[in-house]
C-alpha cells in the first residue's frame, strides 16, 4: 500500500520504523494473533492499524476485510483514546464499520500505543456467539504488549541490520581509503628520497597500479614516445598512447573500453592517464577486454593521484630547496665569521651556532639555556640605539664583545616566541673602514695643504694657511714653522690654542746647541710622546712633540706639532705630518725656483743687467706713471775686441760697461730706475728723474781706455717723455736716431782705426 503524503504524522513514522505500512505482509503478528485467538477460544482476532487517514488490518485470524480504508480509519474507535478503557464494549456503528453488517455475539478491544505514547491503532477480539468476556480484556491487554513488543523488537532487528550494512560499507571505504593513504604515503616517502625525478615518477606509477588494479602501467617521458613499463610490466612491449580525438586537455584522461581506444593488435581496452603537473611526463594505465571499464573510485583515486603528485612534488622540491639552504647556512657558519642564535620567549637562548663562538670565546654548551646578559655581563657594549631595518620589526645594532665589533641583527619570532639573530664579525671591516677615512681625510688634507702652498703671497701668509688646514687634522694640537737666524731656531708662523707659558718659552726661540735642536739639523726627526716630554714642559702644559726638518734652499725650516693632551702620536699622525713637511719642502723649493726663473726671464746672464723684456715691461709701466728720460747706449770697438782677442774679451768688455753703468747709477744724485741689455752691444737707462747722470756717464765711458780696452768707447742718444713722446717705440726710436747722430759725431772727430767699423 501506498500511502500518501500529508503533514507529519507520528503514526505513520512509527509504521515506518516497525515496517508495518502493507496489509497482510506481517508473519510474525499474523502468529501473535493465532495465539491469543487460540488462548481465548476465538474465532476472530486482529491487529487493526490506522495512520495517514487510512486503516487497515495487519494481521489476523478469521478475520476480512484488509483493507478498511478511509471511513474506518477516521473512526474515532481505531485509535482509542488512552483513557479508553481496555476491553470496554464497542458499539454497534463501530463494530459495522470494523467488522462489517455481520451480527456479532461478543466483541473487545485493547489499544496499541508504542513506548513514546503514539496511538497506532487496537488489538480486537470477537466471537459470532455470546459468551462470557471475563478475563478477555486483560488478555487482550498482554496480547497488545506483545505485539508493541515484538514490533519494536523488529525495528530493532532493522536497525541492527541497516548498522550493520552501513558499517560493512563504511569498513570498506575506510579500507580502501587506508589502502590508498598508504599509497600515497608510499608516493610521498619516494619524492624525499635521493632519487631522480624519473624513478620517482616509475615508483609512483607502480604503487598506483597496485592500488587501483590494471594489467598495465606505464610511464611517458617525452609526449608522443610510447610509455616505458614499470614493473612488474617492465619487459612487456611499450603501449601506444595515441587517444582519440577529443580526449580533452584534462590532467586525467580516463576511457572505458569501446570509447574509442584499443591495444595495437585491435583488442578493446580501458586507459586512463594522469599527467605529471609541472612537466612533460604522463603516467599511463590499461585495463584489457572489451568489459573494461574505471569504477568511481579508480577515476577518483587517479584524480587524487595528480593532486598528490603536484602537491608532493611542490614539497620535494621545496625540501631540496630547504636542504640546499640548510647546507648553504651550515657552510656560512663554518666559513664565515658569525653567530646565530635563536631565544625562547624569557630570553634564554635555545641555540647558539656560529664560528664566531671562538672568538668570544665561548662553547655553545656554556651559552644555552642562558640569557645573553647573564652570558656576556659587563663585557657587552653597545654602539648607540637598535636601528630599525625599512620600518619592520628588524632591528640591528652594532655591538663590541671582547675587542671585537659585531653587526647584530634581531628580529622576534611570531606569537612572542622569542628573538632570532644573527651577528657578523666585522672588527676587520670597521677597522678598514675607519683606515679609508682616515686615508681620505689624509688625502684631502694634504690636496687642500698641496693647493695652499701654491698659493701666491708673502709665505708667512702662506704658511699660515697651510698651518690651518693641517691643523684640522690634527685636533688637541698647535703647529708651528720654525725657521733659522743667526743662531737660533725662532717661530715664523704658530696656529692652534697652545699654553701661555709654552707661547712665551717657544717666541724666545731655541738654540742651536739645544739637544733637539742639533737633531733636526742633522736631517733628523724628534718625536716626543707624553712619556718623553721633559717634566718641566709637561708641568707648563706641553705633553707631546713632533719635529720634523724641512730643507728648503739653504735655509733651515722645521715643521712642529705639539699636544695639550698626554696621547701618543698615531703613525697616522707620523704620516700626515711627515708628507706635510715634504709638500711644505716641496712648496719652498719651488718658490725659490720660479724666483730664480722668473729673475732669469728679465735678466741678461752676460751682464746681471736688465734684459730687452725687462726693459720693454719696465717702459710702459714708468710711462704709465709720469715723465721719464731714455738713454740709449752702443759700444763702439766690441766687433774689433773680438776679432782680435776673442769673443772672452768681448764679454768682458760688455761686463765692464755694465758696471760702469751699475757705478754712474748708483752714485748718482737723481732717481735712477735700472740699466738694461737690449741687445749685442747695446744698453738702455731708464731715469725717472732729472737726466743729470748722462754726462757722468760719458766721463765714465772714455775709462774704457784705461780698462785695457784702447779701442773701446760708447755713443749715447737721450728721449723724454712727455716731451719727445709718449709711446715707448716713439720715444725708443728717437733715443736711437740721437744715439746714432752722436755715434757718427764721434767718427768724424776720431779718425777710426784700420778694421775699426764701429760695431
Amino acid at each position: 500500500m501506498i500511502l500518501p503524503s500529508r503533514l507529519p504524522d507520528p503514526r505513520l513514522d512509527a509504521c515506518l520504523r516497525y515496517g508495518v505500512t502493507d496489509p497482510g505482509a506481517s508473519p510474525d503478528l499474523d502468529g501473535v494473533c493465532r495465539l491469543v485467538a487460540g488462548a481465548l477460544h476465538l474465532e476472530h482476532v486482529a491487529v487493526v492499524l490506522s495512520a495517514a487517514g487510512r486503516g487497515w488490518v495487519q494481521a489476523a485470524v478469521g478475520w476480512s476485510p484488509r483493507d478498511l480504508g478511509p471511513v474506518a480509519a477516521e473512526r474515532r474507535d481505531l485509535t482509542p483514546d488512552p483513557l479508553w478503557p481496555a476491553g470496554a464494549p464497542l458499539r454497534r456503528p463501530d463494530l459495522d464499520a470494523l467488522l462489517g453488517p455481520d451480527a456479532w455475539g461478543a466483541v473487545s478491544a485493547a489499544p496499541l500505543i508504542t513506548p513514546g505514547g503514539t496511538p497506532l491503532g487496537v488489538l480486537v477480539a470477537a466471537s459470532r456467539t455470546p459468551r462470557d468476556w471475563a478475563g478477555v480484556p486483560e488478555r487482550l491487554t498482554d496480547g497488545a504488549a506483545l505485539i508493541i513488543a515484538l514490533l519494536e523488537g523488529c525495528a530493532a532487528s532493522v536497525g541492527r541490520e541497516q548498522d550493520r550494512q552501513e558499517h560493512a560499507a563504511l569498513a570498506r571505504r575506510l579500507d580502501r581509503a587506508i589502502l590508498t593513504a598508504r599509497t600515497f604515503q608510499s608516493i610521498a616517502d619516494l619524492t624525499a628520497l635521493p632519487l631522480d625525478e624519473d624513478d620517482g615518477l616509475r615508483g609512483a606509477a607502480r604503487l598506483t597500479a597496485q592500488l587501483i588494479g590494471v594489467d598495465w602501467a606505464g610511464v611517458q617521458f617525452t609526449p608522443g614516445d610510447a610509455p616505458q613499463g614499470v614493473d612488474p610490466w617492465a619487459g612487456a612491449d611499450p603501449v601506444p598512447l595515441t587517444l582519440p580525438p577529443g580526449a580533452g586537455a584534462d590532467p586525467v584522461v580516463i576511457l572505458d573500453a569501446g570509447e574509442g581506444w584499443t591495444l595495437p593488435g585491435g583488442e578493446p581496452a580501458a586507459v586512463a592517464c594522469a599527467d605529471v603537473p609541472g612537466g612533460a611526463a604522463r603516467l599511463a594505465f590499461v585495463r584489457r577486454g572489451p568489459a573494461a571499464r574505471w569504477t568511481a573510485p579508480d577515476r577518483q583515486v587517479l584524480r587524487d593521484l595528480v593532486w598528490a603528485l603536484r602537491h608532493l612534488l611542490s614539497f620535494a622540491a621545496q625540501r631540496s630547496a630547504l636542504r640546499g639552504l640548510e647546507d648553504q647556512l651550515q657552510f656560512a657558519l663554518r666559513s664565515i665569521p658569525m653567530i646565530l642564535w635563536v631565544t625562547d620567549a624569557r630570553g634564554a637562548l635555545v641555540v647558539a651556532e656560529g664560528s664566531a663562538l671562538r672568538g668570544v670565546p665561548l662553547r655553545r654548551e656554556q651559552v644555552l639555556g642562558h640569557t645573553i646578559a647573564e652570558v656576556l655581563g659587563d663585557t657587552l657594549t653597545f654602539s648607540g640605539e637598535p636601528e630599525d631595518r625599512g620600518g619592520g620589526p628588524e632591528r640591528r645594532q652594532q655591538v663590541t664583545l671582547a675587542g671585537r665589533v659585531y653587526d647584530t641583527h634581531r628580529v622576534p619570532l611570531p606569537r612572542g616566541g622569542g628573538t632570532l639573530g644573527v651577528a657578523f664579525d666585522v672588527t676587520e671591516l670597521v677597522e678598514s673602514r675607519a683606515q679609508a677615512l682616515q686615508a681620505q681625510r689624509h688625502a684631502e688634507t694634504l690636496l687642500e695643504l698641496t693647493q695652499v702652498m701654491g698659493l701666491s703671497g708673502s709665505l708667512p701668509d702662506v704658511v699660515t694657511q697651510a698651518l690651518e688646514v693641517l691643523l684640522r687634522a690634527l685636533p688637541g694640537s698647535w703647529l708651528v714653522l720654525w725657521t733659522r737666524e743667526d743662531a737660533r731656531l725662532r717661530p715664523l708662523v704658530s696656529r692652534g690654542e697652545q699654553p701661555e707659558a709654552i707661547a712665551q718659552w717657544q717666541r724666545q726661540g731655541v738654540a742651536l746647541s739645544d739637544t733637539y735642536a742639533r737633531q733636526l739639523l742633522a736631517g733628523e726627526t724628534v718625536q716626543l710622546d707624553p712619556v718623553d716630554v721633559p717634566p718641566g714642559l709637561r708641568d707648563l702644559g706641553l705633553h707631546g712633540a713632533l719635529l720634523l726638518p724641512v730643507h728648503g734652499g739653504d735655509t733651515l725650516t722645521v715643521l712642529g706639532a705639539y699636544r695639550r693632551e698626554p696621547l701618543a702620536w698615531s703613525p697616522f699622525e707620523r704620516r700626515l705630518l711627515s708628507v706635510a713637511a715634504r709638500v711644505v719642502q716641496v712648496s719652498l723649493e719651488r718658490r725659490d725656483i720660479l724666483a730664480e726663473l722668473s729673475s732669469a726671464a728679465v735678466t741678461d746672464p752676460l751682464t746681471g743687467l736688465g734684459n730687452r723684456r725687462a726693459f720693454e715691461a719696465d717702459l710702459r709701466a714708468a710711462l704709465d706713471r709720469g715723465p721719464l728720460t731714455l738713454v740709449t747706449l752702443d759700444v763702439d770697438g766690441l766687433k774689433q775686441v773680438n776679432d782680435t782677442e776673442g769673443h772672452a774679451r768681448g764679454d768682458e768688455l760688455l761686463r765692464a760697461v755694465a758696471r760702469i753703468l751699475g757705478d754712474v747709477l748708483g752714485h748718482g744724485e737723481g732717481s735712477v730706475d735700472r740699466a738694461y741689455r737690449v741687445g749685442g752691444d747695446e744698453f738702455c737707462l731708464l731715469l725717472t728723474g732729472p737726466a743729470r747722470e748722462v754726462p757722468a756717464l760719458e766721463v765714465a765711458l772714455r775709462d774704457l781706455p784705461a780698462l785695457g780696452f784702447p779701442q773701446a768707447g760708447a755713443s749715447a742718444g737721450v728721449a723724454r717723455a712727455p716731451l719727445d713722446g709718449q709711446h715707448p717705440e716713439v720715444l725708443w726710436q728717437v733715443a736711437d736716431e740721437r744715439m746714432y747722430v752722436e755715434k757718427a759725431r764721434r767718427r768724424r772727430r776720431y779718425r777710426p782705426r784700420s778694421d775699426d767699423t764701429g760695431g
